[in-house]
């Protein structure tokens, strides 16, 4: 018998960085959604936002987040200042609010790689993460306008094809995607994956708001494009060379015929060997 999605929660709250969590079987967008309370006085952070379903999944940059029955689709709703635990006194700063992504991606790199530690799991700048070189999970850190007396707060959307096997998908994605499922060869408890994650996630918040090197040297390890020759666009021009990783600030280290770019945004456009 599976249990039921109220017996799941119980257990969700019962698991670090969750104070407050809601289900919707079907919803557009658990980030809009996300925003929507985010601007509330009246809601208790750490909030997760779980759905069943989403019709209207957004990546970045206004991208589709393609998703299908058993995909672990959630948002976290949180005060970079107030909910970062154990911080000791060091919040998030606003400088390092484009760095979550980027730790949210290690901890899940994390979570897979201890249920498949033969089935390696890396990092796509900026919000990808590739488990056997395909995409397993998207992540959408927005920071939406407070609202009056409310503090500022961080929504974390992140998309991960858990049970939600492939053989469903349109082909283009099956070209490029990966379903947790089918790389394991058996169906995952979403709920263990998502309350291990919890748990790594807040360390690893932990880590950042304390200036951890560790973390840093992490995500460089994890970079799935370091030594790779790329095309990237970066506002209305396109940046060439060989990637060299992700430096402490978070940006893609490119080295170019001009000399080695520092980009924080972009849209990659090739990838080569």
């Amino acid at each position: 018998m599976m249990p039921s999605t109220a017996a799941i929660l119980d257990r969700l709250l019962a698991a670090p960085f969750v104070r407050h969590a809601e289900w919707h079987d079907t919803i557009a967008s658990t980030n809009d959604r996300g925003n929507e309370l985010a601007r509330s006085a009246e809601i208790v952070t750490p909030l997760l936002i779980l759905a069943g379903r989403q019709t209207a999944g957004r990546g970045r940059g206004g991208n589709q987040w393609w998703s299908d029955e058993g995909a672990l689709t959630f948002s976290i709703v949180f005060d970079p200042e107030r909910d970062v635990p154990g911080c000791g006194g060091h919040p998030l700063s606003q400088e390092q609010w484009p760095k979550v992504a980027l730790a949210a991606g290690v901890a899940l790199c994390d979570v897979l790689q201890a249920r498949l530690p033969q089935v390696p799991c890396r990092l796509k700048w900026p919000n990808d993460v590739l488990l056997a070189g395909k995409k397993v999970a998207g992540i959408l850190v927005e920071v939406p306008p407070p609202g009056n007396s409310v503090p500022r707060r961080l929504v974390l959307g992140m998309g991960v094809n858990v049970n939600n096997s492939l053989s469903a998908a349109p082909a283009e994605i099956q070209a490029i995607g990966a379903a947790l499922c089918d790389v394991a060869g058996e169906r995952c408890d979403g709920a263990d994956l998502l309350i291990d994650w919890l748990g790594d996630f807040a360390e690893r918040l932990r880590a950042l708001s304390a200036g951890d090197d560790d973390l840093v040297e992490r995500w460089q390890l994890l970079c799935a494009l370091r030594g790779k020759t790329i095309e990237l666009q970066s506002g209305n021009r396109i940046v060439r060379g060989s990637c060299r990783g992700i430096d402490a600030a978070g940006a893609l280290l490119v080295d170019t015929d001009s000399g080695l770019e520092r980009l924080f945004a972009g849209v990659l456009v090739r990838v080569a060997e």
